[in-house]
């Protein structure tokens, strides 16, 4: 048995194998691809703080303004 799994004539990978087992390794599905899922999250998380901080920061500069 090989280590790469199988495509579709499409290109994608199938979720399961013919016999039930999954087709990629969980710890494969967030290290592998075109972009890493922890990447995504992380530039996300930051992204979230990043505009929140701006309200936050908006908020107490127009509390001193007033």
């Amino acid at each position: 048995m090989s280590g790469k799994p199988r495509t579709m004539p499409d290109g994608r990978i199938p979720y399961r194998l013919p016999d039930g087992r999954p087709a990629v390794a969980w710890k494969s599905r967030w290290t592998e691809g075109a972009l890493p899922l922890w990447l995504v999250a992380t530039a996300g998380g930051m992204a979230v703080i990043f505009v929140l901080g701006l309200f936050f920061y908006g908020s107490y500069v127009a509390v001193g303004s007033a």
